[in-house]
């Protein structure tokens, strides 16, 4: 790979995506030298206690960012891998692993008449003659995930886009993007239901929660997102549903389930997922500054790569800012101990970094590109797909090439644009 370190001072976005981390004078990367940028850094997973060939996606993409989208035909098992998830938090044969809903786990099916948050976070209702709020079934979740902390807590939000989810879910869409990371390793978010000194919500924390200490705190800073909290919604695209909008897309993760394994699930009544540990599924980083220093090399190589595509988005409302920057270089780094393939082999380093790279840029870049064709070119799914495969290639090696998921979901693309309109969603 050459280098090109005078592009660091020319380019103006290639500067604005180090903004926030540590000055850059040159990017020389060398495919032999991967290993040292951050070998001092990984720690192997377990290969005996998560099988990660199916659901290290998931589990790396939730960790970088806990609001995730499962987007797939109908009857995929979207809602159903939420579930097993939230199941493999507790040791297999213990009274919450074999119950049919884990008391980490709740699904809410969203209704197609839903245009504002009532129906999730609750109301104030004066019924009675005085104010009484009346939560609803995430603000009860968000209190329970309080009170055991220290287990991740799965809330499914079931065929999410039956309604607009820019109007039903606002407030989390405002709050998530509040997630701090603290001097003292803890994640902080704003309120997403403010403090009052009304009797009312007095009453509401004391019907939400037994526990004297969440209780207080409630009262004392507001409500909360929890660190432990995972949201993830199941999509289907088709007439009934609203799509998307980017300000959805920006804040998410999205995962594409359209593969069917129709052996699947016959032999044992659980998914083999094995034990998940806590640190596996929720972060102490929320942002690239987090992880930017311990692991310069691994980041650099991730921004190079993102600049090249990028670049290519250039004059398309598809470009991406800060926001995709920071989740690229989470996700790439939390995909760093998953260096074993399922025998316990050894994988090229290049080759963990590549296939990160390969699956956040279908995530968080195409999952954004809609449109006709006067608004997606041609030309640019073209231009995407050469920058993708040729860095990929850089990177991993021509001795373990990436089975790339983007360069297939480009290829789709294209196929669709030729009838006028394409787009990420099946």
């Amino acid at each position: 790979m050459s280098a090109r370190a005078g592009e660091l001072t020319r380019a103006p976005f290639i500067q604005t995506l180090y903004a926030g981390m540590d000055s850059i004078k040159c990017l020389l990367i060398l495919r032999d030298n991967i290993d040292n940028f951050y070998s001092n850094h990984v720690h192997t997973i377990n290969m005996q206690t998560i099988n990660y060939k199916s659901y290290r996606p998931y589990i790396t993409a939730i960790k970088s960012k806990p609001f995730l989208l499962l987007a797939g035909i109908s009857g995929t098992g979207k809602s159903r891998i939420v579930r097993e998830l939230a199941r493999a938090c507790w040791e297999e044969g213990s009274e919450e692993y074999t119950a049919q809903k884990p008391s980490n786990f709740e699904m809410i099916q969203v209704k197609p008449n839903w245009h504002d948050s009532s129906e999730l976070f609750g109301y104030i209702s004066r019924l009675s003659g005085q104010p009484e709020y009346v939560p609803g079934e995430f603000l009860k979740f968000v209190a329970r995930a309080w009170e055991n902390v220290d287990v991740p807590h799965f809330l499914c939000l079931d065929e999410m886009n039956l309604a607009p989810v820019e109007q039903y879910f606002a407030e989390f869409l405002s709050v998530i993007e509040s997630r701090k990371c603290n001097e003292d390793g803890s994640i902080t978010t704003d309120p997403i239901l403010e403090k009052s000194d009304t009797g009312w919500y007095f009453d509401l924390t004391t019907s939400i929660t037994t526990t004297d200490a969440i209780r207080h705190q409630f009262n004392e800073k507001g409500i909360s997102l929890p660190p432990n909290l995972i949201v993830v919604g199941t999509v289907n695209m088709d007439e009934t549903t609203f799509s998307f909008s980017r300000k959805v897309l920006d804040r998410a993760m999205s995962i594409e389930m359209n593969e069917v394994d129709l052996y699947g699930g016959l032999t044992e009544r659980y998914e083999s997922i094995g034990k998940i540990d806590y640190n596996d599924l929720i972060g102490a980083a929320v942002e690239g500054v987090d992880v930017y220093v311990e692991n310069k090399g691994v980041c650099d190589l991730a921004l190079e790569y993102l600049s090249a595509v990028n670049e290519k988005l250039e004059g398309t409302p598809f470009k991406v800012a800060y926001r995709t920057r920071n989740e690229f270089l989470l996700y790439v780094v939390n995909n760093l101990p998953y260096n074993q393939d399922e025998e316990g082999n050894e994988l090229p380093q290049g080759y963990v970094i590549a296939r990160a790279l390969d699956e956040i840029t279908s995530m968080k870049i195409l999952s954004r590109i809609e449109g006709d064709d006067t608004k997606v070119k041609e030309s640019l799914l073209t231009n995407l797909m050469h920058v993708i495969e040729t860095k990929l290639a850089e990177i991993s090696g021509e001795e373990h090439p990436v089975n790339s998921v983007s360069l297939a979901k480009l290829k789709e693309m294209k196929e669709k644009l030729a009838y006028g309109y394409t787009s990420f969603w099946s």
